[in-house]
């Protein structure tokens, strides 16, 4: 179930219920989106992965794999631009996913093959579709060797989606010297979870605020799970 906000008016009752689809990329990328189907957040959960092992074990509504018809299950090797490739000869896939929402947040990890290769591509689909879209790249850590390729990932999400937040893991290690790398890794993909829901709100109340300026209200506006009306968001 998605969250929904009403706004009672004059002609009754409107329910937004903006449906958002969190869509994770690759392996960093499919662990912080499966944070959010784990935490039972209001949203839809789309794996989309070259390493089938991997994308089986995400906690995921959707899980689409590939490599299938590209590299035949052995996965990109790190090459983005196979990791793209792969994301291109799928996109109808992860069109027919994606369809029906209203947001997509996209999570990657940047400087692997299909975080880096394969999430512009998801961008393009998601704003094909006329859907808000955001998106969220984790950079690696400095220790990992990865800082290249992934700023060239980073770039080229940008290159389609400028309002892309990177997300640096040297942060949380430097924050938190205590912890395990294991623990700098859920704690980034919880400051993720909570990141997105403010943003989805954000959106839900914006979409009220104008139905609020069109149509005057008599009350002040509730969440719930029930209206006389409803309205899905316009984007």
């Amino acid at each position: 179930m998605h969250r929904m906000v009403t706004i009672r008016t004059e002609g009754g009752e409107v329910c937004v219920e903006p449906r958002v689809a969190v869509v994770g990329v690759g392996g960093a990328g499919c662990n912080a989106a499966g944070r959010f189907h784990e935490e039972l957040m209001p949203v839809d959960v789309i794996a989309v992965n070259t390493d089938r092992a991997a994308l089986e074990e995400t906690h995921a509504d959707v899980r689409i794999f590939i490599c299938r018809d590209v590299t035949k299950g052995i996965g990109t090797r790190g090459d983005a631009s196979l990791g793209k490739k792969c994301a291109r000869v799928h996109a109808e896939e992860i069109r027919d996913a994606l369809r029906g929402h209203d947001v997509a947040v996209i999570v990657a990890g940047m400087g692997g093959g299909t975080g880096s290769g394969a999430a512009s591509v998801v961008a393009e689909i998601a704003q094909g579709l006329n859907m808000v879209t955001m998106a969220i790249a984790i950079r690696p850590l400095a220790m990992e060797g990865r800082g290249a390729a992934a700023g060239e990932g980073l770039r080229a999400l940008r290159s389609v989606c400028p309002g892309t937040v990177a997300v640096e893991n040297d942060r949380m290690v430097e924050l938190f010297p205590d912890m395990t790398i294991q623990q700098a890794f859920d704690a980034v993909n919880d400051g993720i979870v909570r990141y997105v829901m403010k943003k989805t709100d954000d959106i839900a109340e914006a979409f009220a605020e104008e139905i609020r300026r069109v149509r005057p209200s008599e009350s002040n506006v509730g969440e719930g799970a029930g209206g006389t009306a409803s309205a899905k968001m316009a984007v």
